[in-house]
C-alpha cells in the first residue's frame, strides 16, 4: 500500500485509542461494582448516565446479545475539521470496532479507515466518515451503523453484529489518561514538530524510550500524523491501548469503593455519549457479566488489519477501497477474536537525524548475519557503547546484529531517568534503529526498574544462549523480547507494524552484548 499524501490535521484524536480505553475502563469499573454491590447500588452508580441527554442515542439497528454473550462496540470520535463552521455537523475521524467474548481469550479491535469509499444508505457513495455528518444532528451514529452493516452484507453476505455505540470528543482522551494517572508507553522513536519551517501540523515533543505519558503528551503521541500514513498511526494507537489497559490507575479503580466508581461514571457521562441500552438494567447486567470476565482474565488485545488499498492514482483519487476477498478475511479474523497473523505495511519519512546517519554510513556493506534478513553491526554498536557506558550506573548492552539495511537513528543513544509507579527514579537508555523500506522503528531498551508493567504476563518463556527470554505476542506476531539481568531489564521492541520476524527478533535479543566482556 502506498503512503497516504500529507494533509493538514483534523482537530481531534484520530482512530482508536481514546475510545477503547474509555470503553475498557468503564466496563471493568462497573464490573467491579456489580461484584460488590446490590442491584439498588447499581441503579445509584448508573444514575448519572440515565439523565436526559446522557444516554440518548437511539439506534434501532443495534443487535441485542444474549446475557453475558459476545458484544461488538462501535466507537466514534466526533471532531470537526480545522476551519469548519461551528454550526456545521462534524465528521467522524475515529471509526473503531471492538469485539469481546467471555468464551474467548482475546479482544479484537479493528479501525475502519475514514477514507474508505462505501455506499451510504440514502446518500449514494462517499467516504465512510461522511456517514456521521450525513446522519444529521443527533442521528449520525445510526447512519454509521447502517453503513457498516451494509458494507459487510452487500460485499460478502455477512451480518456484522454491533451491540453498543459510544461517541466522544478528543478532549475526553486527555482527561481519561490524566484520571488514571498516566500510562507507561514504549515510545519507538523521537517525535518532534514545532512548525518552525512553516508546516501546519500538530506540535509534539516526545522522546524515545519507555516512559509515562500524561494527557497532552499522550494525545500528541497517538494523533501524530506528520509523515505517517493511516496504517502506522493505527498501529501506534493500538499499541497504546495494549499498554493503557494495564495502567496502575486502572488497577486502583478495580480496588476502589462505590463512591470512586460512581465518580468515574459521572466523569465518563460528562464527555461521552452512549446508546440508550444503558437505560435498561437487563442490558447493563448483561454487559457487566462480560465486563467481569474482562477484569478477571485480562485478555489479550489483538488487532485486525483492515486491508484497504489506494486507488490506482491516489494523487487524484484519495479514496480507499477493499476487495470482497479481503473484507471476508477481515470479517473472519474479527469474529474469531484472534487478530491478524500478518504484519501491517506502512511507510513514513526519515527524520533529519536518520538522514545524517545514512549519509555517514554511506554505501558501506555489512556482512550477513547468522539469520536471513540480518546483518552484522558490532562496530556501530560498540561506537554507541563508547558514548553511553560512562553515563550509566548499570551495564549497557548493544546488538551485534540488526535488520538488513537498517541504521541507528541519530548519533547517540538516549540516556534518561524515569520514575516508577512508587515515584522512585530509575536509570534508562534507548537505542533506536530505523528499518528502511518499512517506515518503522525498532529499538533496544535498558532499564533499572526490574518490573515495569510492559513486562507483565509474558506469552512464552524460552532459554537461548544462556539467557531466559520472555516473549510477548500480538496474535501470532512477536512484538517484544525481554530478559532480566541482576540489576536491570533489557528488551527488544519490534516495529509498530511488527514487521520483523520471530527468528530475527530472537537473534537480535540473543546478540545483546557489553563493550567489555
Amino acid at each position: 500500500m502506498s503512503a497516504v499524501s500529507e494533509r493538514p490535521p483534523r482537530v481531534g484524536l484520530r482512530l482508536t485509542v481514546r475510545a477503547l480505553l474509555a470503553c475498557l475502563v468503564v466496563m471493568v469499573v462497573t464490573a467491579a461494582a456489580v461484584a460488590t454491590a446490590a442491584l439498588r447500588e447499581l441503579n445509584d452508580i448508573l444514575d448519572p448516565i440515565r439523565k436526559p441527554g446522557r444516554a440518548d442515542i437511539r439506534i434501532p439497528e443495534l443487535d441485542t446479545p444474549p446475557s453475558g454473550g459476545p458484544r461488538t462496540f462501535l466507537i466514534l470520535g466526533s471532531d470537526k475539521r480545522e476551519g469548519a463552521d461551528r454550526n456545521s455537523p462534524p465528521r467522524s475521524d475515529t471509526i473503531l470496532l471492538a469485539r469481546a467474548d467471555a468464551n474467548a481469550d482475546g479482544i479484537t479491535v479493528m479501525s475502519i479507515p475514514r477514507d474508505l469509499k462505501v455506499a451510504i444508505p440514502g446518500h449514494g457513495s462517499d467516504k465512510i466518515n461522511a456517514s456521521f455528518e450525513l446522519g444529521g444532528r443527533g442521528g449520525g451514529p445510526g447512519l454509521v451503523v447502517k453503513t457498516i452493516k451494509k458494507l459487510f452484507k452487500d460485499k460478502i453476505g455477512q451480518d456484522l453484529p454491533i451491540t453498543n455505540v459510544m461517541v466522544m470528543d478528543y478532549g475526553a482522551f486527555r482527561r481519561a489518561v490524566n484520571y488514571i494517572g498516566g500510562v507507561y508507553v514504549d515510545i519507538d522513536r523521537d517525535y518532534f514538530n514545532d512548525n518552525s519551517s512553516g508546516e501546519n501540523y500538530a506540535t509534539i515533543d516526545v522522546n524515545p524510550g519507555y516512559q509515562k505519558l500524561m494527557g497532552k503528551d499522550a494525545l500528541d503521541y497517538v494523533r501524530y500524523r506528520h509523515g505517517d500514513n493511516d496504517l502506522v498511526r493505527a498501529a501506534r494507537q493500538q499499541d497504546f491501548i495494549r499498554q493503557a489497559k494495564d495502567a496502575a490507575g486502572v488497577r486502583r479503580l478495580l480496588a476502589g469503593g462505590l463512591g470512586q466508581k460512581r465518580h468515574l461514571i459521572q466523569v465518563f457521562s460528562r464527555y461521552f455519549r452512549v446508546d440508550e441500552s444503558l437505560r435498561s438494567n437487563k442490558q447493563v447486567l448483561s454487559l457487566l457479566k462480560l465486563a467481569i470476565y474482562l477484569g478477571a482474565k485480562n485478555p489479550k488485545v489483538h488487532e485486525v488489519r483492515f486491508r484497504a488499498h489506494d486507488a490506482p492514482n491516489p494523487q487524484v483519487n484519495s479514496n480507499l477501497y477493499i476487495s470482497n476477498n479481503d473484507l471476508r478475511t477481515v470479517f473472519r479474523e474479527f469474529m474469531s477474536l484472534k487478530g491478524s497473523a500478518t504484519p501491517r505495511v506502512g511507510t513514513s519519512k526519515p527524520t533529519a537525524a536518520d538522514r545524517e546517519t545514512q549519509r555517514v554510513r554511506g554505501k558501506r556493506k555489512a556482512a550477513p548475519g547468522p539469520v536471513p534478513g540480518l546483518e552484522q553491526t558490532r562496530t556501530d554498536g560498540e561506537n554507541m557503547a563508547v558514548l553511553a557506558d560512562p553515563k550509566l550506573d548499570f551495564p549497557f548492552y548493544f546488538p551485534t546484529v540488526r535488520v538488513r539495511g537498517s541504521s541507528y537513528a541519530g548519533t547517540a543513544p538516549r540516556i534518561y531517568n524515569v520514575k516508577d509507579e512508587t515515584g522512585k527514579t530509575r536509570q534508562a537508555y534507548r537505542l533506536v534503529l530505523r528499518a528502511p523500506g518499512i517506515g518503522e522503528y525498532y529499538g533496544i531498551q535498558g532499564l533499572t526498574w526490574k518490573a515495569p508493567p510492559i513486562l507483565d504476563n509474558p506469552d512464552k518463556v524460552i532459554h537461548r544462549h544462556g539467557r531466559t527470554l520472555r516473549l510477548y505476542l500480538d496474535g501470532k506476531r512477536l512484538r517484544l523480547v525481554a530478559w532480566k539481568a541482576p540489576g536491570a531489564v533489557y528488551w527488544v521492541s519490534n516495529t509498530l507494524t511488527q514487521s520483523i520476524g520471530e527468528a530475527q527478533m530472537l537473534e537480535i535479543a540473543s546478540s545483546l552484548t557489553r563493550l567489555k566482556q
